[in-house]
């Protein structure tokens, strides 16, 4: 995963959202209007794993979290490809619900 600032897309069967993540040194920052995404990420061979966090920034009701809860936490396997990274996984709040993302790197 390349390092800079990502548009990330992802849904689950509870719904859909967007937002942007900035990748460095093996950390994520980012969100969107209602929350931020914090995490780490390492490669492990052509694999990138995730971690990473959510919590509620704004308190306006009409921002629905995609989980039903405010903070997430999110496991998820990825790779690459070229500026693109697609990832699978889940919530570890919520084990049977699959989580997918795709990130597009947008700048540095």
């Amino acid at each position: 995963m390349q390092e800079g600032l990502y548009k990330v897309e992802f849904h689950t069967v509870h719904g859909t959202g967007n937002g942007v993540l900035y990748a460095t040194s093996g950390k994520l920052r980012g969100g969107n209007s209602g929350f931020a995404f914090i995490g780490n990420y390492t490669r492990k061979g052509d694999e990138i794993h995730v971690k990473v966090s959510t919590l509620r920034h704004n308190a306006d009701p009409e921002l629905k979290p995609l989980f039903g809860t405010d903070m997430i936490t999110l496991t998820l396997k990825g790779t690459a490809n070229g500026d693109m990274v697609d990832f699978e996984g889940s919530a570890l709040q919520l084990p049977g619900v699959a989580f997918k993302a795709v990130l597009t790197r947008i700048g540095d």
